[in-house]
């Protein structure tokens, strides 16, 4: 959709450098683009609030730490916090249960992931490999590791679902309630409302580093001016 709006923005662009006109109301038309694609608009939520703030400012960017769908990361977030806090290792674990509002379910429909790409829309797939690698970055996400027989194994312990409390927490946020259950009777809570790297739970310097560098690996770039760029970046952010 993003890229069918930019084309036709460029087409249009072209357009109008050859001389081409078109009605100033486009938008707002009894037949314009906010009838046709949302049943209409309302002046006042628009009017005089265009960069009033920018969502650069104001809710801020979001840096994804994984390379899977946002809605799964408020529980990486607090799976990777539980895990470290507890020092939780796979073979500890009977299950675990993992709820959402209705929402992430809709979204996060992979449950029995067979490649790397469902394997980004799967919370089975996120929280295992989690328990078993301890992390899951790009290295992680592959179709080697979503075949492996104890990812699959271990994605059968984790039960996803919609939970009330979750649904009660509204949809502006992507509230995650974690139960894990250990073999040894003991049950490990969590919660979580964002994950990391949004607005309300941002990644430090360090953290971001760290992911460039797994990206610029990923790439194959070479290794040679990565540290100047972060060393430049550093800089920047003074």
């Amino acid at each position: 959709m993003r890229a069918a709006l930019a084309k036709a923005g460029v087409v249009a662009a072209d357009f109008a450098e050859h001389g081409w006109t078109a009605t100033d109301k486009i938008l707002e038309a009894p037949r314009g683009f906010f009838r046709a694609a949302g049943g209409g608009y309302d002046p006042n939520a628009i009017d005089g609030k265009f960069g009033n703030p920018w969502t650069l400012m104001s809710p801020g960017v979001s840096i994804k730490p994984h390379p899977s769908g946002s809605l799964t990361h408020p529980a990486m977030t607090e799976m990777l916090r539980l895990i470290y806090e507890n020092r939780i290792t796979a073979e500890m674990v009977e299950r675990v249960n993992v709820g959402t509002n209705r929402n992430l379910p809709n979204a996060l429909i992979h449950h029995r992931p067979q490649t790397e790409l469902q394997a980004k829309f799967s919370m089975e797939f996120c929280v295992a490999i989690l328990l078993l690698e301890g992390k899951a970055g790009l290295a992680e996400f592959t179709r080697e590791n979503v075949q492996r027989p104890d990812v699959k194994k271990m994605m059968e312990r984790v039960n996803f679902f919609v939970h009330p409390d979750a649904e009660a927490s509204g949809y502006d946020k992507m509230t995650t309630i974690i139960e894990i259950h250990l073999r040894d009777g003991r049950t490990i809570p969590g919660r979580a409302d964002f994950g990391k790297g949004s607005p309300a739970n941002p990644m430090n310097y360090e953290e971001v580093t760290k992911k460039f560098h797994e990206c610029s690996t990923a790439a194959s770039w070479p290794s040679t001016p990565v540290r100047p760029l972060s060393n430049l970046f550093a800089t920047l952010s003074v």
